[in-house]
Formats: structure tokens, sequence, C-alpha cells
């Protein structure tokens, strides 16, 4: 039985498989839409927990 979240987890076919072990795997995430300041994530700040990440400062929330 496959397991349910494995290193394939939402490649449904093999060109989406080829691009993310090929290409992406290795590469960093980046969010475009982050609302953290950018000198935390410069500074690769470290959070209590998801709470500070996801609420405080930002005022949109």
């Amino acid at each position: 039985m496959k397991k349910f979240m494995d290193e394939d987890f939402l490649l449904n076919n093999e060109t989406s498989k080829h691009l993310y072990h090929a290409y992406a795997k290795e590469m960093p995430v980046i969010d475009y839409h982050c609302h953290l300041p950018p000198d935390q994530i410069a500074n690769d700040h470290q959070f209590e927990n998801l709470t500070q990440a996801w609420l405080y400062g930002d005022h949109y929330k």
C-alpha cells in the first residue's frame, strides 16, 4: 500500500514528478504574498509558535 504523504504527494502524473524532482525539489520556497516583514525573512527569524508567524504584526488580521 502506498504511503499517504510520500515524496510524490500531490504529484499526479509522470510530468509533475519529473518537473518536481529534476528542477523544483532543491529550490527555496518563495512566497510573494507573505505578510511578514522582509527583515524577519532575511534574518531567518524563529517564531515561538505558529500564531506569532500568522497573526502578530499582520495589519490585515
